[in-house]
């Protein structure tokens, strides 16, 4: 082998280490909490807001939707930890970024948590308390977006402009039937299909 020939593969080599950018198991991992996520917490919402618009169900039924979907929710979150383990790592720097919005995005709810929380909790005012998933959801259209920038899937910047409009169409609608109508199918559009769309790989 000539010294051109050894060039010419090393520098294939380095092109194929440097190009590589997938979030790997990271990835679709996060994909199956949001498809999980957003179809129970979805259901929940539409549920909730049947029972509005006069739907009155059995105890045992009221207490499935209100407690449910967060039991289910963390026992398969619990289940999908235990099966990926150690392969949650994304690669490569698109990978990296990408997956650090998201981590990012999770830490900055639970400080809105923090921040709406406590008021609501003093003043009995359910209202302060419907600010939190239209600030949350602002937030998640945010991450979406810096995931279009980087990745620049066209069904990134929908989901990313489905979260900021539906986090908008929430502020005004607050305290009245269709904000919870908004939020469940909110979640179901730009939660539970690109959380699918992530399982399968796409955008990876």
């Amino acid at each position: 082998m000539t010294d051109t020939e050894s060039a010419r593969e090393d520098l294939a080599y380095l092109k194929t280490l440097i190009g590589r950018d997938d979030a790997g198991e990271v990835w679709r991992f996060t994909g199956r909490l949001f498809a999980a996520g957003g179809f129970l917490y979805g259901l929940q919402c539409l549920f909730h807001g049947a029972q509005i618009l006069g739907f009155n169900p059995p105890g045992p039924i009221t207490l499935l939707f209100v407690a449910g979907p967060t039991v289910l929710f963390l026992i398969y979150l619990t289940i999908s930890i235990i099966r990926v383990g150690k392969d949650l790592k994304p690669q490569g720097t698109t990978g990296r970024a990408v997956s650090a919005f998201f981590s990012a995005t999770g830490m900055i709810n639970l400080v809105f948590l923090v921040i709406f929380l406590p008021p609501y909790l003093q003043s009995g005012d359910f209202r302060i308390w419907l600010f939190y998933p239209a600030v949350v959801f602002a937030v998640l259209g945010g991450a979406w977006y810096a995931a279009w920038q980087m990745r620049k899937k066209l069904w990134m910047l929908g989901t990313a402009l489905g979260w900021m409009v539906s986090a908008a169409a929430m502020g005004l609608t607050r305290g009245q039937v269709v904000y919870i109508l908004i939020c469940g199918l909110c979640l179901f559009l730009f939660m539970m299909l690109p959380g699918i769309a992530m399982a399968r790989g796409k955008g990876a």
